[in-house]
């Protein structure tokens, strides 16, 4: 029963992470404890997924604040003209 979570928003997944914790709970208090250990695992699953995303959103907003060269004082226009001499 594999479901492909990358179909989700952000917003989807958040809320499906909050009702698989809920089954969890529900699921603990009957002592249904293989029940347990799978929605865990879709729960891992669906957590992992949302870090991903957020991982690389993080570093899509670092690598536009990184400038092409981390040479103080570099610039590409002075560099080809010093290469005419």
């Amino acid at each position: 029963m594999f479901q492909e979570y990358k179909n989700l928003s952000e917003e989807e997944l958040d809320t499906k992470m909050g009702d698989v914790s809920k089954k969890i709970n529900m699921a603990n208090s009957m002592g249904l404890d293989g029940v347990v250990e799978q929605l865990q695992s879709i729960l891992e699953n669906l957590h992992m997924e949302l870090t991903t995303r957020l991982d690389r959103q993080r570093f899509d907003i670092i690598n536009d604040r990184t400038p092409e060269s981390l040479i103080v004082g570099e610039d590409d226009e002075h560099a080809d003209d010093s290469d005419t001499d």
